[in-house]
């Protein structure tokens, strides 16, 4: 028999136990150095990605970051669906003053675990921070959304303030509206600035200052509102045509070409505009500068630093507009970005996949679970949800 910390045990499983029981003690006490040393001493036996975790976070409460960091990292990549690891990891470096990478692990750990409240009120801060406002606001709001305790002071505080945003927002884009209909443009402007500073998520508030721009023949900042119109939205048909219309205005080839390409598609089954279609892209390719997979390829990389990820997928399905022959080598990059961006989504149809499987199987109690979830996590205005809904009532 042998006596650890405190605790007999008979066989090398108990020892475990008993070792790792007793480091969570510790831990849970506050010891993180007895912790650790319990963590580091099993390590030198076995490893796994929940032990390394652990290591990890003891080596955060002590603020060793940079250990912290070595350990984190060890875990992720033993298990690359620890989102608790890339959690800590974004701590660790935003205690680091770093926080594009801060950001970009938090990210990575909401693209796991698209709930975590806390991840959300993070990357809310951080994007603050770097005067993001758009991801800012974005991610409050998916924080009140996703928030387990609603009667916090923070929780309140924040509520108030997104609230007091968004009816300010509104207001303004109604002035906006009046003036518009007046065919009062430039006072119009105005308004529609106002109301998307406030609150930048509204896609309609952009479209419309996008297409007054665009009017009045100010390409630069049309192009600006209509990217931030499309990014719940990339593949908008009548975006991806203003977008290439504008982008061939002000001479940048490049961009012309791939949204025209992209609005090619759209119009496949459309005979004469999609032949129309063909030669103007044709004929723009030749504008295009050789250098041009080169220049966004370094665009794609610069945006993905610095937490530009709607920038950053558009110049990687760039990349693949002008070289198809190139897909396999960006394929990672633009489904890493979209698991970004469109977390819930991604989790959403995987989630109905589940559902339904379990629904033909019979097993409605599992298969209630997986629709419930898919009520939450997507928006209450998509087919996702709706379909969700409807099953529910079907297992009823």
């Amino acid at each position: 028999m042998v006596d650890v910390v405190g605790y007999s045990v008979e066989d090398n499983a108990d020892i475990e136990t008993s070792i790792i029981n007793a480091a969570k003690k510790h831990f849970k006490e506050g010891n993180y150095n007895a912790a650790l040393k319990l963590y580091l001493g099993l390590l030198k036996t076995s490893a796994s990605s929940k032990l390394y975790l652990d290591v990890g976070i003891c080596f955060y409460k002590k603020a060793d970051f940079d250990s912290a960091i070595e350990y984190l990292n060890l875990s992720s990549q033993l298990d690359i669906t620890n989102s608790l690891a890339f959690s800590y990891l974004g701590n660790c470096y935003f205690r680091k003053l770093d926080a594009n990478k801060a950001i970009e692990n938090w990210t990575i750990a909401r693209s796991i675990s698209p709930k975590d409240e806390f991840v959300c009120l993070n990357l809310a801060i951080a994007y603050f921070a770097k005067n993001m406002v758009y991801e800012s606001i974005l991610y409050y709001d998916k924080y009140l959304k996703y928030a387990q305790n609603k009667e916090t002071n923070q929780y309140k505080s924040i509520q108030k303030n997104i609230n007091e945003l968004f009816r300010n927002a509104n207001d303004l884009s109604i002035t906006a509206q009046n003036h518009e209909s007046r065919n009062e443009k430039n006072i119009a402007i105005t308004y529609y600035l106002q109301a998307v500073r406030k609150y930048p998520i509204i896609n309609d508030y952009s479209l419309a200052l996008a297409n007054l721009y665009n009017e009045s023949k100010n390409y630069a900042d049309a192009l600006y509102y209509y990217e931030l119109a499309s990014r719940n939205n990339n593949d908008n048909k009548t975006i991806c045509f203003k977008m290439a219309q504008c982008f061939e205005a002000v001479n940048d080839y490049r961009m012309a070409y791939c949204f025209y390409n992209r609005y090619l598609k759209h119009i496949i089954s459309v005979q004469d505009e999609y032949l129309l279609m063909l030669r103007k892209i044709s004929n723009i390719k030749k504008l295009i500068d050789s250098s041009a997979i080169d220049i966004t390829l370094e665009l794609a990389k610069k945006h993905y630093e610095n937490n530009e990820y709607y920038e950053a997928l558009t110049e990687y399905e760039n990349l693949i507009i002008l070289n198809p022959e190139a897909k396999l080598d960006y394929i990672d990059e633009i489904n890493k970005l979209k698991s970004f961006i469109n977390s819930e989504d991604i989790i959403t149809k995987n989630y109905l996949e589940k559902g339904n499987k379990l629904l033909i199987k019979g097993e409605i109690k599992g298969a209630n679970k997986y629709f419930t979830e898919v009520m939450h996590l997507a928006n209450p205005k998509s087919d996702e949800y709706k379909i969700a809904k409807s099953k529910l009532v079907n297992v009823k």
